[in-house]
């Protein structure tokens, strides 16, 4: 699956999940230890600005750490998710260097990038708030093909991802996606 798709699926798997999270939810633990169902809406948020500003050659301001959703957490998410994908429509050159806060990746790694990170969180969204959650076998694949090469002990010594989890060799794909990107299934 090439980087571009693996965005646009990335998105078409999380906006259901976002749009299914009431506001009564955003308080719920979620497998990511650092955040709560709101910080992982905000973190998403801020991904997707951040993304699209590398993807349109803009330079990201603001506080990383800020709240962004206010008290519209849907609201906030498809701002950014509109910016990111109306980014991702004129990313043509796969080659072209995005830089972002982290570094300067090419186009089909930093997509690459945002549409693991997406799957991860669709799936930490997903648990935390009870929601259905079966992403597409070749999209998982393909993430998790790009995980194995891309997540080193760089990003997790970085604090983007945790150390790798033990799982068994014969485990579906996803829950080697899961393990390599630090969450346990």
């Amino acid at each position: 699956m090439d980087p571009k798709t693996q965005a646009t699926t990335a998105v078409q798997l999380l906006t259901p999940l976002v749009d299914g999270t009431s506001a009564d939810q955003l308080d719920l633990a979620t497998p990511c230890s650092k955040w709560t169902v709101r910080g992982l809406i905000n973190h998403v948020v801020g991904g997707g600005h951040m993304f699209a500003a590398g993807l349109n050659d803009e330079a990201l301001g603001g506080d990383p750490n800020a709240d962004l959703l206010g008290t519209d957490h849907k609201a906030a998410y498809h701002a950014a998710i509109d910016a990111f994908t109306a980014a991702l429509a004129h990313a043509d050159d796969l080659d072209k260097p995005v830089t972002l806060p982290f570094g300067t990746l090419p186009t089909a790694v930093a997509l690459q990038l945002a549409a693991g990170d997406l799957l991860v969180h669709s799936w930490d969204l997903a648990t935390s708030t009870g929601q259905a959650f079966d992403p597409p076998v070749d999209f998982v694949e393909s993430s998790y093909a790009f995980f194995q090469f891309a997540v080193n002990d760089d990003l997790r010594n970085a604090g983007l991802f945790g150390p790798i989890v033990d799982v068994p060799a014969d485990s579906a794909p996803f829950t080697k996606l899961l393990a390599h990107a630090g969450r346990a299934a």
